[in-house]
């Protein structure tokens, strides 16, 4: 059963299960918000400290998109963007997300001076892209990847490391020159509540593991424009610890806005 929680970057949802006993059938499907969100404000909910990782399931890196024709590489956009009083902007999921933090990271790493625009989803970013109200929107690849797919949209670049197995003609950010941005992206995961029998938990775990092996789910996954992680609890242990940290570092050292 599936009981939407919206709210506060996945926040109201995550208050929500730390509150409920921790008997495996009470769980949280959240996104990568969550280190960021701890690491922006000790109150908020920690996937360490306040919860108990099970599996992450899906990872996807975030992508640059403009309307198709509009700069036609990450250079000219680049380009366009680094005269003081340009007028590029960029479009996000909202102040004090991954999107938000790489519109920044880009600014600083490359000497331009894109504006951001916040909005609430990501529906609403591609609308206002396609409209000419902004003109980047930074985003997950899995949401833009139907407008890429079809020519209406043209991606400049992806956040990852490396790049996607999906959109392969695509560079990332290191590629493109800019080595000092860290790979970042987005990712879907599984928690519980804190205290949960380990047998509990490494029971779930395994289940995730087993569906995620079967080539029905890969092929799903892929169709989505999403990679199959390291599904074990120890991996997503360490991915919610080292990015945890490194927000908080990265927040303090370059005095990021933060959300509410």
């Amino acid at each position: 059963m599936v009981e939407p929680k919206p709210g506060a970057g996945g926040e109201v949802a995550a208050k929500h299960i730390m509150g409920t006993p921790a008997d495996g059938y009470n769980l949280l499907v959240t996104g990568s918000s969550i280190t960021i969100r701890a690491a922006s404000n000790e109150k908020n909910a920690d996937g360490l400290r306040d919860l108990q990782p099970i599996a992450q399931i899906t990872t996807t890196p975030y992508v640059i998109v403009a309307k198709a024709g509009k700069f036609k590489t990450f250079k000219n956009l680049i380009d366009q963007a680094k005269p003081s009083g340009s007028k590029i902007d960029f479009a996000s999921a909202g102040v004090g997300t991954g999107m938000h933090y790489l519109g920044e990271l880009i600014n600083i790493s490359a000497g331009t001076h894109m504006v951001h625009v916040p909005y609430s989803t990501g529906s609403r970013q591609l609308q206002a892209v396609m409209a000419g109200d902004v003109d980047i929107a930074i985003i997950s690849l899995v949401t833009a990847w139907p407008y890429i797919s079809a020519g209406t949209m043209e991606a400049l670049a992806v956040s990852s490391a490396e790049r996607s197995a999906v959109a392969t003609g695509v560079p990332t950010l290191h590629e493109l020159g800019l080595r000092d941005v860290p790979a970042i992206g987005a990712w879907i995961a599984v928690f519980g509540p804190k205290n949960m029998d380990p047998a509990v938990t490494k029971s779930l775990a395994d289940e995730i593991t087993a569906i995620a092996k079967s080539p029905a789910t890969q092929e799903t996954v892929k169709g989505w424009a999403a990679e199959l992680p390291d599904t074990s609890t120890a991996a997503l242990t360490d991915v919610v610890r080292s990015e945890t940290e490194f927000w908080k570092k990265l927040i303090k050292e370059r005095n990021l806005p933060v959300a509410d």
